[in-house]
């Protein structure tokens, strides 16, 4: 598996610019997976942050996998197309298991959240990656 599998594996149908960095994020502190099959990530604006996901969306969509939608709040969301929908079946059918559970407990839990509390939680779990952030965590 390789890094860019787990985030088509990961975004489904639809997620935030947010919620793909955390979940890939969280996936990378917790899914024991061998770091060449994780991103490596920064603290910076919004928490932990890894730019070369952005490179590899770019080409997951030249390549027909993912397209961009328009969230309406001046950047894109992310879903699979149908050709990656069945690329993901097939990656699906070739992961380890353990981290292909922790991958969907990890999305599960990352979009189950609203922006202030999913950065709270990570920032709770991760404090040195909210030293950068432009949130400032309150009590919830």
């Amino acid at each position: 598996m390789q890094k860019r599998d787990w985030l088509l594996i990961a975004l489904g149908d639809r997620m935030e610019p947010i919620q793909v960095q955390k979940t890939l994020f969280k996936f990378a502190q917790e899914a024991n997976a061998p770091l060449a099959e994780i991103y490596q990530f920064e603290p910076y604006n919004w928490g932990p942050c890894s730019f070369d996901i952005y490179d590899d969306l770019a080409a997951l969509r030249a390549e027909g996998f993912v397209e961009f939608v328009p969230a309406g709040s001046g950047w894109n969301a992310y879903r699979t197309t149908a050709a990656g929908q069945e690329r993901v079946k097939e990656l699906r059918s070739k992961a380890p298991a353990p981290q292909l559970a922790e991958i969907d407990r990890v999305r599960e839990y990352v979009v189950s959240r609203g922006f202030r509390q999913l950065l709270r939680d990570v920032y709770k779990d991760y404090p040195q990656y909210a030293e950068r952030s432009l949130f400032k965590t309150a009590p919830a």
